[in-house]
Order: structure tokens, then C-alpha cells, then sequence
């Protein structure tokens, strides 16, 4: 589900997977290639033959759901929320859009005759480009990341290198070997990095495809021994940061996209 929940927020769902249709999107605020809450997104498009152009603001993307609302259009409103569940080995997407048109009395007859239709066509035409994406992206090599957490803060560690990373932030981990499970690459990549035996206890996040051709996804973990004391074996400095904190790391950009899911980690939410 985690993948398909990237293959949602990824930026070529919206930018080429809905070109079939005529509509030209791009995200306005970040070039990055998952979506986090805030961004915007710029369409562009006919209807019966009359330009469009609307631009959304997404107000949530987690690992079993993505929603977002208009900020500006021809609409009064439109909201749109897909909703993720496992169901047995495959992925249920379930997709609602709500909104209400200018139209006066001739809005029920245009929304029918138009609106609706389109929003139909859109919505079938964006599932494919998930599941193709989703699907191009089930045979990639894993990366493991650990979202290390103790006493309501989260564990991060500074690169030394290479040279153009240096300085930045990221969670600890690595690749998953031949053979060994994501929870064993956890704690093994843990043992490496940090000189401590942590407990993976779940997932966060979505996937997150990286330019390498492998996928990064992320385990929450506790520390076996909660007096133990991680050490910058690998990095210059390790530090344990509030939820407040989080944004204002300089992090690598495959970890930055889950910055909020990461806040949503340590505040519960």
C-alpha cells in the first residue's frame, strides 16, 4: 500500500499520467518528486471545449490517504480525497471529489452533461498512471530508513559525505541485503551506523523512489536498551530533535518529503 501511496503523491501522476485527457499539470510550489501538504498544483485544460485553469492545494498525503482542495478555478469549491486499504495481496483505491458549480439553475443540467463526465474521465485516466507507476516500481531494490524514537524526539544524523551532501540530515539506515528482511536491515544498519540495538515497531510513511533506481522506505524503532547512547560512527554528529525542530534541518531530499509524516510520528497525530 505504501507504494501505491507514493505513485499517488508522485508529481508525474499529475504531470504526464493525465495527458491522455488534454490536462497539462505541474507542481507550482517544489520541483520535488512526492507531493507533502501545502504544495500546489496547476492545471490546465478544456471542458466543452472552453480553457480551464485551476490550481489545488494538497492539505494531506499519508501512506493510506491524499487529499486536496482549489484555491483558485472556475468552481465555488472542489475537494477531492483518495483513500488507501489493503485488501488481501492488492491495493483498494477509493477515490471521492465533491464540488459545486457557478451555474445557477443550468448547474444540475451542466453538471451532468459536463462536469461530471470529465471528472470521471480524470479520475480513471489518474488510477492507471498509479498503478503503472506502482507497478514499474515493485521489482526495485529497497532502502531501509529508521525513524528512531525516544522520549517524543527523533534521531538524526549528519552526513560527512560525499562532498555535495555534507552538512545535510538524514534518518540512519540502508540497503537491504540478499536474503535479510526490512526489519533485519533495520536493526543491522542501526548496529553500523549508531553502535545500538534498536526494535523496528512499524511503518511511516509512504515509499519514497529514489534517483538511483531503488526505493527508500522507512521503519519507526525504539531502542532496545533506552539508556544506550547512539555514536556518530559513520557521520559527524548525531542529534535527537523535537517535532518542531524537524523542518528547519537542512535534510536530504529523499528524507524531506516525510518530514510531516515524521512530525505526525512524534506528535501522534
Amino acid at each position: 500500500m505504501a507504494t501505491v501511496g507514493a505513485a499517488l503523491r508522485h508529481t508525474r501522476t499529475a504531470e504526464v499520467g493525465l495527458a491522455a485527457l488534454g490536462v497539462s499539470g505541474r507542481a507550482a510550489t517544489r520541483p520535488a518528486a512526492l507531493l507533502v501538504p501545502g504544495d500546489e498544483i496547476v492545471f490546465h485544460t478544456k471542458i466543452a471545449r472552453l480553457p480551464v485553469d485551476l490550481t489545488t492545494r494538497v492539505v494531506r498525503a499519508d501512506a493510506d490517504a491524499m487529499s486536496s482542495v482549489l484555491i483558485s478555478g472556475p468552481l465555488p469549491e472542489l475537494r477531492h480525497e483518495t483513500v488507501l486499504a489493503e485488501v488481501g495481496p492488492r491495493t483498494l483505491l477509493t477515490d471521492s471529489v465533491h464540488w459545486t458549480t457557478p451555474f445557477g439553475p443550468l448547474g444540475r443540467l451542466v453538471d451532468v452533461a459536463v462536469v461530471r463526465r470529465f471528472v470521471l474521465d480524470v479520475l480513471a485516466t489518474r488510477i492507471a498512471a498509479v498503478r503503472e507507476l506502482a507497478e514499474s516500481w515493485a521489482t526495485r531494490p529497497i532502502v531501509v530508513g529508521t525513524a528512531i524514537v525516544h522520549k517524543g524526539r527523533l534521531l538524526a544524523q549528519q552526513r560527512s559525505y560525499p562532498a555535495p551532501d555534507a552538512g545535510r540530515w538524514e534518518l540512519p539506515g540502508g540497503r537491504v541485503e540478499p536474503g535479510e528482511d526490512e526489519s533485519a536491515a533495520v536493526v543491522r544498519e542501526c548496529q553500523e551506523e549508531l553502535a545500538v540495538e534498536v526494535r523496528p515497531t512499524g511503518r511511516v510513511g509512504t515509499d519514497v523512489p529514489l534517483s538511483n533506481g531503488m526505493l527508500l522506505r522507512i521503519h519507526a524503532a525504539e531502542l532496545a536498551d533506552p539508556t544506550a547512547t547512539p555514536k556518530a560512527v559513520e557521520h559527524s554528529e548525531v542529534r535527537w530533535v523535537e517535532a518542531d525542530e524537524l523542518a528547519a534541518l537542512d535534510w536530504l531530499d529523499a528524507d524531506r518529503v516525510l518530514v510531516h509524516s515524521l512530525r505526525n510520528l512524534l506528535t501522534g497525530t
